[in-house]
């Protein structure tokens, strides 16, 4: 199972990166854990100093921005071949 933390306020940031983790989620099937660190003290916790944040398996792969699905199906490790009958986006 893969862990992921989105680490920002509530907020349209925060619903981006986790709308993007949700569709990879739907489209692969994936086997994860999405946790939303909202709590200003656990987001500098997690060494994020600029908002969003995104930890994949405790690894911080990104800040201050929102990553595009490209970079997000890398850092997941898939296989964007894998569901061929489906059109990817």
């Amino acid at each position: 199972m893969v862990e992921i933390q989105i680490a920002a306020p509530a907020g349209t940031l925060c619903e981006q990166i986790e709308q993007r983790i949700k569709q990879l989620v739907e489209e692969h099937e994936l086997d994860c854990s999405v946790e939303l660190v909202n709590d200003f003290e656990a987001i500098i916790g997690l060494q994020v100093f600029s908002i969003p944040g995104l930890l994949i398996d405790g690894v911080l792969k990104s800040v201050g921005r929102v990553p595009e699905i490209p970079e997000l199906t890398d850092w997941l490790g898939l296989d964007v071949t894998e569901n061929p009958e489906r059109p990817p986006g």
